[in-house]
């Protein structure tokens, strides 16, 4: 069978990463069974991964994502001891880029519980907030700040063509296996001129995207930039610097329609190259992940820190997960719980007789993370990096 690109229709046949199993990971760090296979388009520098079976389905059924309570949010950095949340970041980002007032309409596309509207729709009175999604299991967030008819799922309503004049992305298209339907039904939903802004994972400076099974779609910029102006849109912007691990976009709704040229042979290739890089780094980490734990004594207990992808990639590759005694996360909403059958502290309640630490964060910035965090500062860990 031939894969196609999503986004220019190329033929690929330059695979990046295999997982040559079934330990695969979702973007919620759960288990799936079945492969994990990515491949680096050679006619728009997208790179892409083999969707998987009934995503549709997965989404609408089994996709929860910070569903516990309406507070819960993910960490985004810790500032000088103090943190900020994705949510706050996000909104924080957007005011910079978009002017919002009030009677603006904006849509937030493939939102969830869209903690970012509920926020910015208490800062901005009387802007006009609708979300659509691919699951009723958001509805009751909505309910608390939205009236009922601006939401809508499966379907946007045919009153919405030509209404809005922003669309919103939050971490969206990299889930979709047909972007291209999705960007033309933005387009649609947009008056003339109207913004569409989103923000995607950066694969280059977030790592473990590649291997995130239902993230069908690892943009690039170039292969982003190919995207937006294949169906419509003049590229204002793509940022990789303004959301740490991700490419953040500004685009305008063209007047006309008008044609998208492939990426330049050079700026391809090089993609390719860095894509290789990183796909020869994860195909190496599960031995790694092997090594370190067999060179600690048998009975030697382990901690975790970090409950998130990393964390959940390294303890798939463990021979004797059960030697994890506790997972540390400096999340407030995540301490208390249990993952992988245990429970989730805070960084000061290491136990005292626990002298091993595998690090499950971004190699990009573990040690500096890792660093900064006063409970490790007199403690002699013998810490494993990935």
């Amino acid at each position: 069978m031939i894969l196609n690109c999503n986004l220019c229709g190329t033929p690929l046949a330059d695979k990046l990463y295999d997982s040559g199993s079934t330990k695969s990971l979702t973007s919620l760090c759960t288990a799936h069974e079945g492969r994990t296979q990515v491949y680096v388009c050679q006619g728009c520098a997208h790179v892409q991964s083999v969707a998987m079976d009934n995503i549709d389905a997965y989404y609408d059924d089994s996709y929860d994502i910070l569903v516990d309570s309406e507070e819960e949010d993910q960490i985004y950095e810790v500032v000088s001891g103090q943190k900020v949340y994705r949510t706050e970041h996000q909104v924080r980002v957007l005011r910079d880029k978009i002017t919002l007032s009030a009677g603006m309409k904006i849509l937030d596309y493939g939102c969830a519980k869209s903690a970012t509207m509920r926020t910015l729709a208490g800062l901005t009175p009387g802007l006009e907030v609708h979300l659509f999604d691919v699951s009723d299991r958001y509805r009751p967030f909505w309910d608390k700040f939205i009236p009922q008819e601006r939401g809508a799922t499966y379907e946007t309503p045919p009153a919405w063509n030509g209404r809005f004049d922003a669309v919103t992305s939050f971490f969206s298209l990299e889930h979709m296996a047909q972007p291209q339907d999705a960007l033309r039904k933005i387009a649609t939903l947009l008056k003339p001129g109207g913004i569409f802004y989103g923000i995607v994972p950066n694969v280059f400076a977030n790592t473990a995207d590649l291997i995130v099974v239902d993230h069908v779609n690892h943009f690039t910029p170039p292969s982003l930039a190919y995207l937006l102006r294949a169906n419509g849109f003049e590229v204002v912007e793509i940022s990789d610097n303004a959301h740490r691990g991700a490419l953040v976009f500004l685009a305008r709704k063209r007047e006309t329609a008008a044609g998208a040229d492939l990426p330049a042979p050079a700026e391809v290739q090089q993609v390719a190259r860095a894509a290789h890089d990183i796909a020869h780094f994860w195909q190496m980490a599960g031995s790694r992940v092997r090594d370190f734990e067999q060179s600690l004594g048998a009975e030697e207990p382990l901690a975790l820190y970090g409950a998130g992808f990393y964390g959940a990639f390294i303890t798939s590759w463990l021979q004797q997960p059960e030697r994890v005694r506790c997972v540390m996360d400096q999340n407030p909403f995540l301490q208390g719980r249990q993952i992988h059958g245990v429970p989730v502290i805070a960084p000061a309640d290491l136990p005292a007789d626990i002298h091993v630490m595998l690090v499950g964060l971004n190699p990009a910035h573990a040690r500096q993370v890792i660093g900064d965090i006063p409970a490790f500062n007199h403690r002699s860990l013998n810490c494993f990096y990935l």
